[in-house]
């Protein structure tokens, strides 16, 4: 039998439109908020500063694609990063503020800061990187 290769390509790297720091401000700004239940992918993109949609369908669809294009990573996520966690039954993605926090909506409803370890022991991180947001 042959051997099935799998290609990956080289993902091209685009400055986002919101720095870390103003991205994080923007989203300690919404703590407590209940508009954003359900939707971590499109906060942490709007976090970032893209309007538009960010091309993936849900944030399941968003870890396959990163995960394909081998832009994960294992361990302590540093600020600023993308944490992908799984809870709920569900994939979700929300913003490490370091020393294992996270800012983003969380699967209680609301946006709150909360400690990684008390909302999942399964998860990977990668940079906030949209390459289809605009």
């Amino acid at each position: 039998m042959g051997e099935i290769v799998v290609e990956r390509r080289t993902v091209e790297w685009v400055a986002n439109p919101r720095d870390t720091e103003s991205a994080l401000t923007w989203q300690l700004e919404r703590v407590g908020s209940t508009a954003w239940q359900d939707w971590s992918l499109k906060f942490q993109r709007m976090a970032f500063g893209y309007a538009q949609d960010s091309g993936w369908h849900d944030p399941a669809d968003a870890l396959r694609w990163l995960d394909h294009h081998a832009l994960l990573h294992e361990g302590a996520a540093p600020r600023g990063a993308l944490v992908w966690y799984q809870a709920a039954d569900r994939v979700r993605v929300a913003c490490s503020l370091g020393s294992g926090q996270l800012v983003g909506p969380l699967p209680i409803g609301q946006v709150g800061v909360a400690q990684l370890t008390d909302l999942s022991t399964d998860y990977v991180w990668s940079d906030p990187h949209f390459p289809f947001g605009h």
